[in-house]
């Protein structure tokens, strides 16, 4: 009885250690890969997957994929070998995340507004954001004073049904005018509706002002005092993109971007992160803090960290 029962332990001990290889699959070849990149940083290429594509950043999986493969061959070409791969089931998952940031870069775009990463261009959006202060202070006078108009005509209204109640009713003649002067007040309070909309879509315009007056003014590390937004919440430090690692994993997201090929600067930045790279003091480098150089090419800064990390001389 003891023999076969070994005899029939193994078997299941082998089936139960081949089942837990197979579902723990992912993280075990993640382990490795982590594993060999200590030993060698850069032995092996970084596998890579496209994660959440928000559809209002007006691109597919297929393009963000192509974008990211451009913003790797900087990397690759830099040091003469290739540093990522793209795999479906890679641990590093690259989003697009859309909030207020991008959101404020479209909405200028839609007002025919340039942005680009110069002191002009800040200069132009604080003059808009002037012109846009001024009509929304405008906007508001009128809408105070429809209101007092309204409440006013209102309230004589109500006395006017008051006083023919009182009386038992209105006369046809007086029933005829407080009619229309109902209608008035409907149309009247219709237009207080039109001009409010009209309001908040000058507030979400001028938000969108201070946004990216902001960003500008964080990217081109100029002197200037924060703009406030009306009727919405400041963000924080601006950042077009960021990567983790943690406990949920490795996630690259990217949150704003002007045009292509600041997409791909950035991605070439937070792929530079997870190689291992910190930022550089030279504003031309793909790992200077701010995206706010036209460079499209790793530097000799650049180089000269990305060899330190892989320990290469």
């Amino acid at each position: 009885m003891k023999v076969f029962y070994k005899m029939a332990y193994y078997p299941l001990l082998a089936v139960l250690v081949i089942g837990l290889v197979f579902y723990f699959e992912d993280d075990l070849n993640s382990a490795w890969q982590n594993l060999q990149r200590n030993i060698s940083p850069c032995g092996q290429s970084l596998a890579y997957a496209v994660g959440d594509v928000d559809a209002r950043f007006g691109l597919n999986q297929d393009e963000l994929q192509d974008s990211v493969n451009q913003a790797a061959l900087i990397w690759s070409q830099g040091l003469g070998k290739p540093l990522f791969n793209y795999s479906e089931n890679a641990s590093l998952k690259i989003n697009l995340i859309y909030d207020s940031r991008q959101d404020s870069t479209d909405k200028l775009k839609n007002l025919g507004i340039d942005i680009s990463q110069d002191k002009a261009s800040y200069e132009a959006l604080r003059t808009k954001h002037q012109a846009f202060s001024n009509t929304h202070d405008n906007q508001k006078i009128e809408l105070d004073n429809m209101i007092d108009y309204y409440n006013q005509e209102s309230a004589n209204y109500e006395a006017e049904v008051g006083a023919a109640n009182r009386r038992g009713g209105a006369r046809p003649d007086e029933f005829a005018i407080l009619e229309q002067e109902r209608k008035n007040l409907n149309e009247l309070a219709a237009s207080i509706k039109l001009k409010q909309e009209a309001i908040n879509k000058t507030v979400a315009d001028l938000n969108a002002l201070a946004n990216v007056i902001n960003r500008l003014i964080y990217e081109l590390n100029l002197n200037g005092s924060r703009y406030n937004t009306i009727g919405a919440a400041a963000t924080g430090e601006f950042q077009e993109g960021v990567y983790q690692s943690d406990a949920a994993g490795q996630r690259i997201n990217i949150y704003q971007f002007d045009n292509r090929q600041m997409l791909i600067r950035v991605l070439a930045h937070e792929l530079g992160h997870a190689l291992g790279l910190e930022h550089l003091d030279n504003p031309e480098a793909i790992m200077y803090r701010l995206n706010e150089s036209g460079n499209d090419q790793i530097t000799a800064d650049d180089l000269a960290e990305l060899k330190k990390v892989c320990k290469i001389k």
